[in-house]
């Protein structure tokens, strides 16, 4: 196993990711690595699904939720995808779809 920064070939364990991989510290430059990192994002065709069910009415959170992310990358495609929109439309996708970001707002009533 070599260091991706400096080749280097002397390592100690360095604690572990959130998903349980190994982390190891080079002893030459101190990078910490993890020689078989997670899936490198998502695919075009999870963006598209996590899109779709937004656009059925589900909120960001839920949308993030049901695909197992967080509710920011959710969002985040969902405004990427409506700027795409503007200059070259998608014909997958309904019309009618516009995007659109509330925060919670709620009324008393007497």
């Amino acid at each position: 196993m070599k260091c991706p920064k400096c080749e280097g070939e002397t390592h100690v364990k360095a604690g572990k990711t959130a998903g349980k991989s190994q982390l190891y510290k080079c002893k030459s430059c101190g990078k910490v690595h993890n020689p078989t990192p997670r899936k490198n994002g998502y695919s075009e065709e999870e963006k598209t699904k996590a899109i779709r069910y937004y656009y059925e009415g589900n909120s960001g959170r839920s949308t993030g939720r049901y695909f197992k992310m967080s509710k920011a990358n959710a969002v985040r495609w969902i405004k990427e995808k409506a700027e795409r929109e503007k200059n070259q439309p998608d014909e997958t996708l309904p019309k009618e779809c516009e995007v659109e970001e509330l925060d919670e707002l709620y009324h008393f009533i007497d």
